[in-house]
């Protein structure tokens, strides 16, 4: 045990010095007849008896005995009991807040022993003698212990609430590792999509190369262009799957990306399933580029299956907006027929996927943009997602990981 170990706190330096000090002043002022005087010697065994309770929460168990034995040789030098009386006690109380029962029985020996000879000493009646030396230890071992319980339960509600912490980082981290994954199938999707355009444009063009000119031309602008927009996707791409995953190597099925194109359909399963949508669009359409038309469809989704989970028969307010930079979606519900507030309840998945808002913001934050979701005032969810039109820096997984949903 090192020195600094060893290191009284200050708390009990001071409980130690002024049990010292208090019954140095006892010993000296009250002075009754048929005592040994109080004299230099008696303060020192004052002293050594509190002086002790400086490390009562470092050395419990010899803070008990040390204490005890000077009492005991304080008293047998024929001293008039003082306040001191309370030093052994004082460490008992602080050995059973620290240590097992069975180790607080144990130092209750001492303590007993001493309240004994502290009642023979002062000629009380044998059965307050006896009733002092075992109801004192038994209170302060009651009381001592009971913070010692207290103490050991903290402890396991600290190591408790530690393995949910991690065991809720790692639910996050996997629910990002597969909302990356299926973002990647989609995106091959998209790929294969503009490779075919490529292939066919460019066939077009050697075709065409002496006979149409314009037309060869035009092909080749819009293999240029096309080709841009390949090569952006696989960069995203390669962003998503920078990542390590739990993959068993087995392909599952997958259908092709919905568009925004499908948002009736999707607005109309959604009443069917009882909400009240009222749906609005605002600015002038614009062609989105393939990542942006997924990820504004796939929060659609999410919101309103939220909605027909958590309030049932809601309003509900679909706000699209087009900038000639961004494209906004809100998704804005009331709470339900009876207007609660859905202020206690956070939406968190999408039946079957397990990914819910995590998955949402990790879709968000690949295209370029973010999303918010918070209760409002009066009632109910609100959920927004806004992202560019254009190309935007790209988010780093890294950068995605380090931020909570």
């Amino acid at each position: 045990m090192t020195l600094s170990r060893l290191r009284p706190s200050p708390a009990d330096a001071v409980v130690a010095l002024g049990f010292a000090a208090v019954g140095c002043l006892a010993g000296a002022y009250y002075r009754p007849p048929g005592w040994h005087a109080f004299d230099g010697l008696g303060c020192v065994l004052v002293c050594l008896t509190a002086l002790p309770l400086a490390f009562r929460r470092r050395l419990p168990v010899s803070t008990v005995l040390a204490s005890a034995g000077a009492y005991a040789v304080y008293l047998g030098c024929g001293y008039q009991p003082s306040v001191n009386v309370w030093t052994p006690v004082v460490g008992l109380l602080s050995l059973a807040g620290c240590r097992p029962l069975p180790v607080a029985w144990a130092g209750s020996v001492p303590v007993a022993a001493v309240m004994a000879l502290s009642g023979l000493a002062g000629r009380l009646h044998p059965a307050l003698v006896a009733a002092q030396a075992v109801l004192i230890p038994v209170v302060a071992i009651t009381f001592g212990h009971t913070r010692y319980l207290l103490v050991q339960a903290n402890a396991r509600l600290r190591d408790v609430t530690a393995d949910l912490v991690a065991g809720q980082e790692a639910r996050a981290r996997n629910a990002v590792t597969l909302e990356r994954m299926a973002i990647a199938r989609e995106l091959h999707d998209v790929v294969a999509h503009h490779m075919s355009v490529i292939t066919i444009q460019a066939g077009l063009a050697e075709t065409v190369l002496t006979s149409d000119v314009p037309a060869a031309r035009s092909a080749l602008r819009a293999v240029a262009e096309t080709g841009r927009g390949a090569l952006d996707e696989l960069r995203r791409l390669l962003t998503v799957l920078r990542v390590q995953s739990d993959d068993d190597g087995q392909e599952a099925p997958y259908e092709a990306a919905p568009r925004l194109d499908r948002l009736p359909e999707l607005v109309g399963g959604a009443t069917a399933a009882g909400l009240d949508i009222r749906f609005t669009a605002a600015g002038e359409p614009v062609p989105l580029p393939p990542m942006v038309d997924v990820c504004v469809y796939r929060v659609a989704q999410e919101a309103l299956t939220n909605v027909i989970k958590h309030a049932p028969g809601a309003r509900v307010a679909l706000t699209l907006d087009y900038t000639p930079d961004e494209v906004v979606l809100m998704v804005r519900d009331d709470g339900g027929p009876d207007g609660r507030a859905r202020t206690g309840e956070r939406p968190e998945t999408v039946p079957g996927s397990g990914l819910g808002l995590i998955g949402m913001r990790e879709r968000a934050r690949i295209c370029g943009g973010h999303l918010s979701a918070a209760p409002h005032d009066g009632g109910g969810f609100e959920v927004e997602v806004v992202l560019p039109l254009h190309a935007s820096r790209r988010a780093r997984p890294e950068e995605s990981e380090g931020q909570g949903p």
